[in-house]
């Protein structure tokens, strides 16, 4: 059976299969985490609070 966990470069840092990771700089957090929500458009949008970068960008 394998770890339901997802590890990122940080050992001590483990997230479950509901966690974004930023592409950019690899910021990790669960979905409800830190990202910022960027109300300025009409879609669901979220920006990493790391670099900005957007993560999720739907409808």
């Amino acid at each position: 059976m394998t770890d339901p966990m997802l590890y990122t470069s940080d050992p001590d840092q483990q997230f479950s299969k509901v966690a974004l990771f930023c592409p950019a700089c690899e910021h990790a957090s669960p979905i409800g985490g830190d990202w910022i929500m960027d109300d300025s458009v009409q879609r669901d949008r979220l920006l990493c609070p790391r670099c900005g970068t957007i993560v999720v960008d739907q409808p």
